[in-house]
């Protein structure tokens, strides 16, 4: 089964719309690792689009904010004001969707949580120590987790020595399957906000922004890092207007 592994959409339609026209031939199924909502202009437009398409939507931090599971006090100035925009432009039904979203769950033998495994929603990997935190913590072969907008592997042998680690640079490969015996973190990095600087979105990159996601292949074990270039000046121009930019 060749699956469509995103994360992190923050309701930017326009990002997610071209992931999903450039993936047709070359998905069986969507796993959505978390953060429909938050930052972006179209929180309820995702919500729908998600709920069509992904075999799997787990809950994030934002989702949870936004569906008044959580409260606003953990985040930064400017999530918490995207926030308190979003809340309102949310139907009952959106609410009792994003409430309800599993935190961490499994499918086709893969550990899919939004944070780290141990911590889902506020534990992020970013380090070695992160990621020796969750292989110790938390029992998984493989998981795909999201949370911190960089596409990054972590890849730990039999023994008690990573021999892998690293950033997901586009089109890069990392072999799960076969006699690769280890423990494997996967993050496909934010389709709607990436932050590494690379992709990070500025105003001179509106016109061709980057949106990051990864494909895996269950059969094959193959998980393969992606990067899509689009346009998204007018969702930009949008979240002036509103006041989240």
């Amino acid at each position: 089964m060749r699956l469509l592994v995103v994360s992190d959409i923050h309701a930017n339609l326009a990002a997610f719309d071209a992931v999903l026209r450039e993936t047709r031939g070359d998905r069986d199924a969507v796993l959505c690792l978390g953060d429909l909502v938050g930052y972006g202009p179209d929180p309820g437009e995702c919500i729908a689009l998600a709920a069509e398409v992904c075999a799997v939507v787990l809950g994030g931090n934002h989702d949870l904010a936004a569906a008044g599971v959580t409260d606003l006090s953990s985040f930064a100035d400017h999530a918490r004001l995207a926030l308190e925009w979003t809340r309102p432009q949310l139907t009952p039904a959106d609410i009792d969707y994003l409430a309800k979203l599993p935190l961490k769950t499994e499918y086709e033998g893969l550990f899919l949580s939004h944070g780290s495994p141990e911590n889902p929603i506020w534990g992020y990997v970013f380090s070695r120590t992160d990621a020796e935190i969750a292989f110790i913590q938390s029992d998984f072969t493989r998981c795909f987790f999201g949370h911190t907008h960089f596409p990054s592997f972590f890849v730990k042998t039999q023994g008690e020595t990573f021999y892998q680690m690293g950033y997901g640079e586009p089109d890069a490969v990392i072999e799960t399957g076969g006699e690769n015996k280890g423990r494997f973190l996967l993050n496909p990095g934010s389709v709607g906000f990436p932050r590494d600087e690379a992709d990070a979105h500025q105003k001179s990159r509106y016109r061709r922004a980057a949106a990051r996601y990864a494909l895996f292949d269950t059969e094959s074990g193959r998980w393969q890092f992606k990067r899509l270039e689009y346009d998204m000046r007018k969702t930009a121009k949008r979240m002036k207007q509103l006041g989240l930019w």
